[in-house]
């Protein structure tokens, strides 16, 4: 599903980037969510995306064989997202920051605000 088909206006260059790149490979999402599904299974109530990511590029690399393939670390947070926003029984299962691609303010790589004093 687009971003036009579910009413999202993207915000900044990597959100559109993501949204194109979930329209051509639809089943990337699928594979995510059932991983998370098998997470939940388990008994988790966190986990990290990065992990769930990481191990998706195995099993789309490694495992198929197709060195070409390339999973997008700048997608992760936007996945990360929208799992949660489809899945709204479960708000806390990833930990989101704020997204720097869309704040002018100044924040750290954990989407902390920084002092005007710091680099």
């Amino acid at each position: 599903m687009s971003e036009a088909e579910l009413g999202v206006q993207p915000q900044g260059q990597l959100e559109q980037e993501f949204w194109l790149f979930h329209a051509e490979y639809p089943h990337i999402y699928v594979m995510l969510c059932g991983y998370v599904e098998e997470l939940l299974n388990q008994g988790y109530t966190k986990f990290a995306i990065a992990c769930v990511w990481e191990h998706m590029r195995w099993e789309l690399t490694v495992k198929s064989g197709d060195r070409d393939f390339v999973l997008p670390n700048n997608h992760r947070a936007y996945y990360a997202r929208l799992w949660l926003r489809d899945n709204p029984e479960h708000p806390k299962f990833f930990n989101t920051a704020m997204l720097r691609s869309v704040r002018d303010e100044p924040i750290d790589r954990f989407g902390r605000e920084l002092e005007e004093d710091c680099p």
